[in-house]
């Protein structure tokens, strides 16, 4: 273990990649990581798992997402495993592949540092005009000898749906044995008339940390239906770039998340509209308890000539314990005259009248904080456009506030 937390993982890695010698973990004076302390990562000597190295995961674990005849794709520590997952048969127009890592995607910190650890890129292609029915669940996978292992890994997935064509991705990340130091990055091209359902969940252990890039490009009349379950007890990190880069284009970003212990949940979203008459809408929610963090930075960029954007933010946390903190920071940054943009941000408990109502009617306290805490939550997910998905995030959510495990 190391003071330096970085060098020591692009020492291990064998690439300085596009960091410097002196450069170290962001800390809270950077103003994109000012509500998001990244110390604890220090307190652990973390191991970079390498090509070579072999895993001992027979099974991928349980999720709680029921996906019928989902195609799964199993990724342990970065890698995708042939083994696990189900390559052969793919529908008529799906194509998977995994081999070296591509280009750059920008100079932020948590892309270079995707950069420098991931060895291997798996790129997933929908043929133009094609429809995928059967969901694409690709399942990333924390493994490590022991309880005590703690392994530093960065997953890299490239996902482009042609034009004309429709496809539905689950992405869900857990841990199978130690804890993991994830750097997952994820890069989605939607062209012309394309339709993506795109739906996360983030569920990894305690002593888990995640720092995870999603960057999204939505071309002419294409269509993103989007969503992140963040129920962890760990720390994450998602970053969502998204470009609006074609008229009349359609993006969904919404999210719910809960967290208890000394849980960080960080959603962080910059939305850039260079084209007219697109649509944007950001919806999240977020309830905190015990010492437990959430963070939303929320960003929308209207640029000049970019007529007819509506662009929309909300973001709404309960706090459970006096201990617990959010951070809301929206955002707007317009250079279009023609627009329709708004955002907002609340933070409160919950409404005592509401919980006097319940327990007046003989339901117990902890029931019924637990009822509204869910009812609060669900809205986000309710934003799911299709059913399906839908209602197994909604299990999902449900069985953790109950305390029921995948």
């Amino acid at each position: 273990m190391t003071d330096n937390v970085l060098q020591d993982l692009l020492r291990q890695r064998g690439a300085p990649g596009r960091f410097d010698t002196g450069d170290a973990l962001p800390t809270r004076k950077a103003e994109q990581w000012k509500y998001t302390d990244l110390k604890r990562l220090e307190k652990i000597g973390w191991t970079v798992w390498l090509a070579e190295d072999e895993h001992g995961v027979v099974r991928p674990p349980e999720t709680g997402l029921e996906l019928d005849g989902a195609v799964d794709l199993v990724l342990v520590n970065g890698f995708l495993d042939r083994d696990l997952s189900a390559l052969d048969n793919l529908p008529a127009g799906l194509s998977v592949e995994a081999g070296p890592t591509a280009d750059a995607w920008g100079e932020g910190f948590t892309e270079r540092l995707s950069d420098a650890l991931a060895q291997e890129e798996l790129t997933i292609r929908v043929d133009p005009g094609r429809t995928i029915e059967a969901p694409i669940h690709i399942r990333h996978v924390t493994w490590g000898a022991d309880k005590d292992a703690a392994i530093a890994h960065a997953a890299r997935v490239t996902i482009t749906v042609g034009a004309g064509a429709e496809a539905c991705i689950v992405e869900s990340h857990v841990t199978a044995e130690g804890r993991g130091f994830s750097v997952p990055s994820l890069g989605v091209s939607l062209d012309r008339d394309a339709r993506l359902g795109l739906y996360t969940l983030l569920g990894e252990g305690a002593q888990s940390a995640q720092l995870a890039l999603s960057d999204i490009g939505v071309a002419e009349n294409a269509v993103l239906d989007s969503f992140i379950l963040s129920v962890g007890d760990g720390l994450s990190r998602r970053e969502t770039r998204l470009s609006m880069a074609g008229e009349r284009g359609e993006a969904a970003l919404s999210g719910s998340y809960f967290g208890a212990g000394d849980a960080v949940i960080d959603n962080t979203t910059f939305v850039t509209h260079g084209a007219e008459n697109a649509t944007s809408r950001q919806f999240f929610r977020g309830v905190l308890d015990d010492h437990a963090r959430g963070v939303f930075q929320g960003k929308v960029l209207v640029r000049e000539g970019a007529q007819g954007t509506d662009g929309q933010q909300q973001h709404k946390a309960l706090l459970l314990s006096r201990h617990a903190e959010v951070d809301a920071k929206p955002e707007l940054e317009i250079y279009a005259d023609d627009v329709q943009c708004a955002h907002g941000a609340t933070v409160g408990a919950i409404d005592p009248d509401q919980l006097f109502y319940m327990r007046a009617r003989g339901i117990p306290e902890d029931r019924a904080r637990a009822m509204l805490t869910e009812s609060f939550l669900i809205e986000a997910v309710e934003k799911i456009a299709r059913p399906a998905i839908r209602d197994t995030f909604r299990n999902v959510l449900s069985a953790r506030l109950n305390g029921e495990t995948a």
